[in-house]
């Protein structure tokens, strides 16, 4: 079974996006893990982290390009909310956007890598 359609089984939320886009993070995906050291799990963490990009780009589709902001605060009388902005700074912040990138961590985790710095 194509990759494209095992993502979709495992990600059926999916299923309406475009499956040329599908494939375009999956290539992504799978030149940002090593098969070698993910071993049994690289196809999971593949799909994982394809699901976070993905959820990514449609957000940001919809926001008409701008950045998604985890909500860190809220009230209701007199109106007040805050956002939590993610930094790039080498951190799993990122990741944290997403049902899908805490999988991907949750997995990095089994596989015994930490934080990856350029």
């Amino acid at each position: 079974m194509p990759l494209q359609e095992e993502f979709l089984q495992r990600y059926p939320e999916f299923n309406q996006t475009d499956i040329n886009l599908v494939g375009l993070f999956i290539d992504d995906a799978q030149s940002e893990i090593s098969q070698k050291r993910w071993g049994k799990l690289y196809q999971r963490g593949v799909m994982a982290l394809t699901a976070h990009l993905l959820r990514l780009r449609l957000d940001t589709s919809e926001n008409q390009g701008n950045a998604h902001h985890n909500l860190a605060g809220e009230s209701a009388g007199e109106l007040s909310v805050s956002y939590a902005v993610p930094t790039m700074d080498g951190s799993d912040q990122y990741y944290q956007l997403t049902a899908y990138g805490q999988e991907y961590l949750r997995l990095r985790k089994l596989v015994g890598i930490g934080v990856m710095v350029a």
